[in-house]
């Protein structure tokens, strides 16, 4: 239900705002954050000024609530292109399945959750914690849409989708389990567009693979324990309880299995 209502809810704001959304966001923010690698190397301070600062923000940089999106993934050239060109086909994956403009919803509400928790009160660092919990939002999303699309890992290591979407689980979880609360707080609430989107449809699959499941083993049930067309009369064997014995009628009108029926 919460799902089909979503649905419908994007339905009606794409007819409204649909034409505002901006083509392939996600190769936007991956071409923006390799822009920025390349401005450290001229002037190294350049990521101080975009990465996440909680009280510098409240001293009035407010650029500091988004332009944390667009810092570099690494610091390895070799890595930095990896991240950028991976970020390029998981948008393109993406935008195929939901078009640009549900794929513009889900990025900017990621962004907006993330840098709603950083309003809360945390440690210094939680820039790259946010990172993170975008990479993860965006990265889920695609593991979820195509879980059995192949990914080379590190180029060689081939591997589906939905077992690096477990593994990206699994790191969020240790951290909402072995980090203080307010980290925990963080990663869920910046989850929260993930959760919304894909939680309620993966709960309804799976309401509706057990009860298919219920059903199957509820007609096999059946099936096993149903009217015998073939009985023995010596023994009672059924084609339902020994499938591998042949019978027949014989010459006294009665039925017989191979097992006790008499030579001829």
């Amino acid at each position: 239900m919460i799902y089909d209502t979503g649905n419908r809810l994007l339905d009606q704001m794409e007819r409204r705002f649909g034409r505002l959304a901006l083509p392939k966001p996600l190769r936007w923010i991956a071409g923006f954050q390799l822009l920025s690698w390349l401005l450290s190397l001229l002037s190294p301070e350049f990521l101080d000024w975009i990465t996440f600062d909680r009280e510098a923000i409240f001293e009035g940089q407010v650029w500091r609530l988004f332009t944390w999106v667009v810092y570099p993934a690494a610091t390895n050239p070799l890595f930095v292109l990896f991240a950028v060109f991976f970020m390029f086909f998981i948008n393109d994956s993406i935008e195929a399945e939901w078009d640009s403009f549900r794929l513009n919803v889900y990025v900017i509400a990621s962004i907006a959750a993330i840098s709603l928790s950083g309003l809360l009160p945390v440690a210094d660092g939680a820039g790259m914690l946010f990172n993170f919990i975008f990479y993860s939002s965006v990265f889920l999303a695609f593991a979820t849409l195509f879980p059995d699309q192949v990914i080379h890992l590190f180029g060689i290591i081939p591997i589906k989708a939905k077992w690096l979407g477990w593994a990206n689980g699994a790191m969020l979880g240790a951290t909402v389990i072995t980090s203080p609360a307010i980290v925990g707080a963080i990663v869920l609430i910046g989850m929260t567009p993930y959760l919304v989107t894909f939680v309620p449809g993966i709960v309804d699959s799976f309401r509706r693979q057990s009860e298919a499941k219920v059903r199957r083993h509820k007609f096999e049930g059946d099936t096993v324990t149903g009217d015998a067309f073939h009985e023995c009369t010596t023994c009672g064997a059924t084609e339902k309880t020994h499938p591998t014995r042949e019978f027949r009628v014989s010459g006294d009108g009665e039925e017989y299995c191979d097992s006790c029926r008499k030579p001829a």
